[in-house]
């Protein structure tokens, strides 16, 4: 047991016996050996000693020895020569200022990684990750580091899904949050943004307490490294740093592909049409594409990519090169939503009353069948 989850029980204990006394009365409380299954009460001695010293929210009663080591008028207390073998009983008392400072404490407690919600937990490793690189190669405190790295290397799919405007933009804040995180927690002691990027892709300035941020950062890598793997053996098909699986094309499906070139692709074959880089048609399909088979408003479209549509999504998607029955055996578009469909099967081609699709080899055209 670590001295954190020790430290945890005994004050759970004292919270507890404190909540059954009455109003204006303080508490006191009694450990021995049998209080606990694992904390022995010579480390609850020692760590009552710093809640009364350093904290100031405890008061030490008794510390009672066997009577037949001492003579009872020689009875001391443990803190007067830090000898705590001989201590069999522990009588503490607690009042107001236990209430205020353990405010404090839940808070503090819900800081700590063993407490960080998993989305959390990544944005503090990533940016911490960064960080210890750099300590490599400067060997000093104060350094500088991307508020978007790019290329993205692909670290945490979580916190970087796939690459448009406003994934940039949600990734460069849980950089930022990262960092905050950092500060308020004492292991960075500055942290400053320098907008030096015409594209708005600044550095984040951080002053480290590298006495504090060895400590921390091993502890924030066994967290992740214990839940990864849980995570793995509870499912071991999930695969935390793996991309989405894109569709796979079957003898009775026809399936569309985007490339790294943005050439949109039939069955790997025939090419629809190729948007411009980072333009509209360019985000949103690459944000449906990631999210095929799903419904989006143009709200949620807008929120996605971090920006104002200025065209209607039935333009979008023409001008994307699904027109006629390719437009209709693929989506399902109105004024207000849009669902890109993929792949789509011969069997709901039929269903939809479409016409099979054929792909002439060599051209590149589409040929569809009545």
């Amino acid at each position: 047991m670590t001295y954190e989850e020790k430290l945890d029980k005994i004050v759970e204990k004292l919270k507890e016996e404190r909540d059954l006394t009455r109003e204006g009365h303080k508490t006191k409380v009694t450990f021995t050996d049998k209080s606990f299954t694992k904390v022995r009460i010579q480390e609850t001695c020692k760590i009552l000693l710093q809640l009364k010293d350093d904290e100031g929210v405890v008061e030490i009663i008794d510390a009672l020895q066997p009577v037949e080591t001492v003579l009872a008028e020689q009875i001391l207390s443990p803190s007067d020569d830090d000898n705590y073998e001989g201590v069999e009983i522990i009588i503490v008392e607690v009042g107001e200022d236990f209430d205020d400072w353990y405010i404090s404490y839940v808070l503090q407690q819900k800081s700590q990684p063993k407490n960080l919600d998993w989305l959390n937990l990544l944005k503090v490793l990533d940016v911490c990750d960064d960080i210890d690189k750099q300590l490599q190669i400067t060997g000093k405190p104060d350094l500088s580091i991307e508020s978007f790295p790019y290329p993205y290397i692909g670290r945490f799919i979580e916190l970087f899904p796939q690459d448009n405007i406003g994934t940039r933009k949600s990734y460069q804040q849980y950089r930022w949050e990262g960092t905050q995180y950092l500060c308020k927690e004492g292991i960075a002691l500055e942290v400053e943004y320098e907008n030096n990027d015409a594209l708005g892709y600044g550095a984040i300035k951080i002053k480290v307490d590298l006495s504090k941020f060895v400590g921390f950062y091993k502890k924030l890598q066994e967290e992740y490294k214990k839940r990864f793997e849980t995570n793995s053996k509870s499912d071991p098909k999930r695969t935390i740093h793996k991309s989405r699986e894109k569709p796979k094309a079957r003898d009775d499906s026809y399936v569309i592909t985007y490339t790294k070139q943005r050439q949109i692709l039939l069955n790997n074959n025939a090419e629809i049409g190729k948007p411009d880089f980072n333009s509209e048609n360019d985000l949103v399909f690459s944000f449906l594409y990631e999210h095929p088979n799903e419904t989006f408003t143009k709200g949620q479209l807008e929120k996605a990519i971090g920006s104002t549509l200025t065209k209607s999504l039935h333009k979008i998607i023409e001008n994307l090169g699904f027109e006629g029955d390719i437009k209709k055996a693929f989506f399902s578009v109105s004024k207000n939503a849009v669902q890109f469909r993929n792949p789509v099967t011969r069997e709901q081609l039929k269903e939809m009353r479409s016409p099979l699709i054929k792909t002439i080899k060599g051209g590149g055209k589409i040929v569809l069948l009545d």
